[in-house]
């Protein structure tokens, strides 16, 4: 059972082109085998050996991913396949050489407008935190189910 929640960060277009938009798979036959089996999917990604590494080892199949940018929320989604990919498909492909190669795929992702003071309330952080990098929020900050979090997000849109 998932459990974890993860705020995610994103600064550049290629969020758009790999997690707001869906990747048709069937156009590229070289994705790594975890990809294999689908036609299209959402993925996102942190750099191996940086700070960020250690969460990306906790990520369940089903924990809550909340995305950022500056002072909003952007979206939600769920953790799908983890992995490593070796051979930097996904930026070499979709992310201009950025150096991420722990790859999580994006299930059930929507488009949200919250403001960040209003996510920070939902974990009891000061209005004016921001969290630096992909974090999970620690188990104590966690007071609702992930589907009961999700759903406020969602509605505050």
């Amino acid at each position: 059972m998932s459990s974890n929640v993860f705020l995610v960060p994103y600064d550049s277009e290629t969020f758009e082109r790999t997690v707001l938009s869906e990747v048709d798979l069937s156009d590229y036959p070289d994705r790594p085998d975890e990809l294999s089996g689908s036609e299209s999917a959402r993925f996102w990604g942190v750099e191996a050996g940086s700070s960020t590494e250690t969460y990306f080892e906790k990520m369940d199949e089903g924990d809550l991913l909340l995305f950022y940018h500056e002072d909003e929320y952007v979206g939600t989604g769920r953790v799908g396949t983890t992995f490593t990919d070796t051979d930097e498909w996904a930026s070499t492909t979709f992310w201009d050489d950025e150096p991420a190669t722990l790859i999580y795929t994006v299930e059930d992702f929507t488009a949200t407008s919250v403001p960040k003071a209003a996510v920070n309330t939902v974990f009891d952080y000061s209005d004016g935190y921001n969290p630096s990098g992909l974090i999970r929020v620690a188990d104590n900050r966690v007071d609702n189910t992930l589907e009961a979090i999700e759903l406020a997000v969602k509605q505050y849109t």
